[in-house]
């Protein structure tokens, strides 16, 4: 491999602990990098090499459409694993011409999973008990919280318990809901009710909605999202819960008063990306290695295990239905940014609307997500 080129060392710094097979070419196609999922995987090859180089200029006219700067999906055959998809993303120069290429493979579409039948009965029989049995009492507990929270609402002392028992149960149903999740991955259950939306708009009322939490909850936050409306195919109730891992993750791990936490939304002719930004405690190199890992969680003030640790897991497989990517970039001391690019999906004619905000809804994604560091109001 090359000397990696000054435009590349953001990127590389950014996907280096992705989960998602990635690669860095230069502008003759000779690969440059590639990260840690790339290196662990039997299809992170490039295919008919000359030397370093990538040919494929015949059938695909690959470089006229990496030079004409627009994002798109190569399928390639692989022996080994099947179909791979490359995902081809241009950099271009500040003149408009092609620097090098940043690259994302996924060697099959969404998340599928084949443990043996043992396995799944091992694993989803136990979770769905729990499941079970931690639901009902939950929504009993809620209900008569409402009915107290009426009945008690002039005493302050009595209204604060009564705020901490909600704030102690919104954890809980956190738990069931992402111990759920994880069962519908292993069993590969987890899959895209897919919608035509306006993501910018969804993402705008989104934002809307946890400003007011972050605010309650003293921290400083901001949002950038663009007006045009950018409309694709998702599962905005599953994206939604990525986005609101992230934000929660920075609120945890980032003091509220000295808080800065961002989100800044870009749309794309392809695709979109966001990005969550905070000035928190950020994360150890070995720690970031291992933060998508399933049921792995840190605490960097203490160094004790905290939360479920599938915040980020569960994120990752979301994204990967969505032929998107996460990736994180973070210094101790310094803060954490999170990246999620979402690629565009063209929908269908017939395809049905989604066009359903948070509104008042008491247990939207949101209010349960980030129960795990700001208590929502009663």
């Amino acid at each position: 491999m090359g000397e990696l080129q000054d435009w590349a060392a953001p990127i590389r710094a950014m996907y280096e602990a992705s989960p998602v097979a990635t690669l860095i070419l230069d502008s003759e196609l000779t690969l440059q990098w590639k990260n840690q999922a790339a290196e662990h995987c039997d299809y992170a090859v490039l295919p008919q090499q000359e030397g370093d180089g990538l040919n494929l200029a015949g059938p695909v006219n690959l470089r006229a459409r990496l030079e004409a700067g627009v994002p798109f999906t190569l399928t390639i055959p692989s022996v080994l694993q099947g179909p791979v998809e490359w995902v081809f993303l241009p950099q271009m120069d500040a003149s408009g011409r092609l620097q090098g290429v940043l690259a994302h493979l996924f060697a099959q579409a969404g998340v599928q999973s084949h443990p043996t039948q043992s396995w799944k009965e091992s694993l989803s029989n136990p979770v769905s008990i729990f499941n079970n049995q931690f639901r009902t009492p939950l929504s009993q507990i809620f209900s008569v919280l409402d009915l107290l929270r009426t009945d008690y609402q002039q005493d302050p002392a009595l209204s604060q318990h009564l705020q901490r028992i909600n704030w102690c149960c919104f954890r809980m149903l956190r738990t069931v809901i992402n111990f759920s999740t994880d069962s519908k991955i292993l069993e590969g259950r987890l899959q895209p009710n897919l919608l035509v939306a306006d993501l910018c708009r969804l993402v705008r009322l989104l934002c809307q909605d946890v400003a007011g939490m972050l605010e309650q909850g003293g921290y400083s936050f901001s949002y950038d999202v663009p007006e045009e409306p950018f409309r694709t195919l998702c599962d905005w109730d599953l994206l939604s819960c990525a986005i609101c891992n992230l934000l929660s993750n920075a609120c945890k791990f980032t003091p509220p008063e000295h808080s800065r936490i961002s989100l800044k939304m870009e749309a794309f002719e392809k695709q979109v990306t966001i990005v969550v930004t905070d000035n928190g405690f950020g994360m150890q190199p070995a720690t970031l290695e291992q933060a998508f890992d399933r049921f792995y969680s840190f605490d960097p003030e203490t160094g004790a295990p905290c939360g479920d640790g599938l915040g980020l897991y569960i994120s990752r497989m979301i994204l990967q239905l969505h032929r998107g990517t996460i990736a994180l970039q973070s210094k101790p001391g310094e803060g954490t940014t999170a990246a999620l690019t979402i690629p565009v999906a063209q929908p269908q004619q017939d395809a049905a609307f989604y066009d359903i905000p948070f509104g008042s809804d008491p247990f939207s994604n949101p209010m349960v997500i980030l129960s795990d560091a700001i208590s929502p109001d009663l």
